[in-house]
Order: structure tokens, then sequence, then C-alpha cells
């Protein structure tokens, strides 16, 4: 008797099984893959290049590029690929239908090359920075502030970590344009014979002066730090060569700071996604502390109340969060306020000051964000329950604000 096999499931052939996973695998390689940090810094250089002035700077790319060849990134060629190279080339002009993609390729790649060496961060920076800060694509721009922060986690800088109040203070015009013309006339390049102690000392104490804090444009800073780069580089002094990496780790610091504060107070209705990950940036790298941070740089300047913008971001993903990192403070945690330079002593706001705000500023019915601030408040204030019903807010916050203290009671 012969059995009907029509509805057996078929098996696949050890050389069809073999086949599609293959394909699959190849199918996953990323256009990065096994590229070494020099490989990858080359690649990135041929496809990016910034154009515009001063902080009006945007990021252009190029649709045809030298790329690294198909058998340089395959992570099953490895033990060939220094063969491979030298025979068939290392890399080839290439058409790319979607350049930003394929650079988001790279800049993933790109930190888990760097080590923890200070200059080779600094480099992965600059080239992550701009895409970060200057990008139209706002996904480009989270993937490359993503990288930026663990190169700089990689380089153990120590971010946020100052006094807030000291966050946007920057040297006076006059000031750093006499810093810097006193670091040029001492690049290596421009020594003379008249280089002496004197003139050496007053060198280093340019680039410590200059780098203690941050320069007024994010551009500025980022040109900075691929100047420091260059200067460490052709430095053949030493001890200033020490000098030159400390005034680098500084400036790092100031320009990591300095494009993640940015992506907050940014409101664009486009790059909403952008300031979530600065938030959580901040958040994280900030701990507690970094919430009232986050509640100063959010709030609008004195020169968007006066276009009548609202007092926070609209954007309720970005209230939501904000709420949310509220609402995880406890005791004097949740009552501290950051005033930032530059702004009025009314305009500093406690995290518990911002719940109650947002409770009994929203409408009782449609609102969205009413019960999750609520919810946060109750929470940061440590009552046994939640009470829906905002009279209590109302109470609490009046009796607070009339005794004129920050006790939370």
């Amino acid at each position: 008797m012969h059995s009907d096999l029509s509805d057996r499931p078929r098996r696949r052939g050890p050389k069809r099984t073999t086949a599609t996973l293959l394909c699959a695998v190849l199918a996953a390689c990323s256009a990065a893959d096994n590229l070494s940090f020099a490989e990858l810094a080359t690649e990135l250089d041929g496809i990016v290049s910034v154009g515009g002035e001063g902080d009006a700077r945007t990021i252009v790319y190029a649709t045809e590029a030298e790329v690294s060849a198909w058998y340089m990134r395959q992570f099953w060629l490895w033990p060939f690929r220094w063969g491979l190279g030298p025979v068939f080339g290392y890399r080839g002009l290439d058409t790319l239908e979607n350049p930003a993609g394929h650079v988001r390729e790279l800049l993933v790649e790109l930190p888990d090359e760097t080590g923890s060496d200070l200059v080779r961060c600094a480099q992965a920076a600059t080239r992550l920075g701009w895409i970060a800060a200057a990008d139209r694509n706002g996904h480009s721009r989270v993937v490359a502030m993503d990288g930026l922060v663990q190169t700089a986690l990689q380089a153990e800088l120590p971010l946020f970590t100052r006094d807030f109040a000291e966050l946007g203070a920057t040297l006076p015009d006059e000031r750093r344009a006499a810093l810097q013309r006193a670091v040029e006339a001492g690049r290596p390049e421009a020594r003379v014979a008249a280089w002496d102690e004197t003139r050496r000392t007053g060198y280093a104490a340019a680039l410590v002066e200059l780098t203690r804090q941050p320069l007024v444009g994010w551009s500025q800073q980022l040109v900075l730090v691929a100047d420091l780069i260059e200067l460490h580089a052709t430095e053949p002094d030493a001890e200033l060569q020490a000098v030159t990496l400390d005034a680098l780790r500084a400036a790092m610091v100031h320009c990591v700071e300095g494009i993640l504060l940015r992506a907050t107070a940014e409101r664009d209705v486009r790059f909403a996604d952008v300031r979530l990950c600065a938030m959580e940036q901040v958040r994280r790298l900030a701990g507690p502390r970094g919430v009232p941070l986050l509640l100063a740089v959010l709030q609008a300047t004195p020169q968007q109340r006066a276009r009548l913008e609202p007092q926070f971001d609209p954007d309720p993903l970005v209230s939501l969060r904000l709420i949310h990192y509220c609402g995880q403070l406890r005791g004097p945690a949740a009552l501290v306020e950051v005033r930032l330079p530059g702004r009025e002593s009314w305009q500093a706001i406690a995290p518990v000051d911002f719940l109650a705000q947002t409770v009994l500023n929203e409408q009782a019915y449609y609102s969205k964000l009413r019960t999750p601030a609520l919810a946060a408040l109750s929470l940061s204030l440590g009552r046994p329950t939640i009470d829906p019903d905002p009279a209590w807010v109302r109470e609490w916050y009046r009796e607070r604000h009339s005794r004129g203290v920050r006790d939370g009671g």
C-alpha cells in the first residue's frame, strides 16, 4: 500500500537550509561590520560634510563616495580581509541611494572602535557631534547622540558634575578672543626662536582658561575640540602634551553637555524624538539632580515668552516624560530649583511645583497630563493613596506658597 505524502510537511534538505541561513546572515550584515576606527572615520569623512556658517551649519551628504568593499566588512571573511584588500582593493566608488542610512550604520559601530583612548574618543565625538547637533534627520540625530554619549562614557568624561549654575556661563567675547590669539601664537608650527619659558607658561595657561568654560556657540565648541586634537598630535613637548590632553577633556565635556542641553531646549515639532533622547541622556548622566535641570532648560526663554509661547514644551510626550521624572523624586530632591544664567529667579521651579501646576492648569475631562501629574505628585509627597480630586492639590499648593517656604508640606 502506498501512503499519501501530499499532506505531510516537506523537509528542507541540508543544502537548502544552509543556503537560507547564509542569505539571512548576509542580509543582516551591516555596512560597517569589521571596519576599524580609521576605516570608519575615513568613510564618514568621504560622505559627510558640514555646510554653512556658525550655528546655522547643516549636514551635507554625498550621494557618490568611496566606501569599503563588501569583502572588507563581512565577518565571515575576517581571516582573509587583509589578503583580499591588497589584491582587489580596500575601497571602491559607489552610488549611495540612502547616504544618511549608510552613515547611521557607520555611526552605530564608531563608539565600539574608540575604546577609552581620549584622543580617539575626541575624534569620534567631532563626527558624532556635528550630526547630533545639525542634521535635519531626527533619526540620524538620535543615533549620533547615543553614540556621542557612549563615547563620552568610554572616555570617562565627568559629565554634569559641576554646579548647574555654571552650565550656561561663557567667556566674555573679548577675553575669549585674547585667549584664542595666545593659543594661535603658541601653536607648535608658530613657535620661533623667541619661544621661551615665559611664552610656554602663557600658552599653557591660555589652553586651561580657554577650556574652563564653554564657548558661546555649539559649533565653536566642536571646532575647538577638533583644533585641540590637532594641537595634541603636533605637540613635541611632553608636558604641554599633558596640558593639551586636559584641555581636550574639558572641551569635550562642554561640547557633549552643550549638545544635549541644546537639543533638550529645542521646540521644533519635527524633533520631539530628539528631545526625548536628549532628556533621557541628561537624566541618566546627571542622576536625580538632573530633573530640576531639565525643568530649567525646558522652560521658555524670555524671548519665547515675549512671543506668547507656552511656559514648557507643548509636546505631550515631552511633558509626560518630564512628569515621570519628577514623580521619581522624594523628599528634599523634589524641592530643588535650578536657575540658569540669564534667567530670572522667578523662573526657577521645583519638581513638586511643576507637577502641581500641571494638575491645576490642565483641563479636567480631556487632559492626558492631569491624571499622570496628580499620581506623580502623590507619590513624590509620599501620600498613602492617590486621590483623583484635584482639590487637595489646590489646597496644598496654596498653603505651600502662602507660607513662602519650600518644605513640601
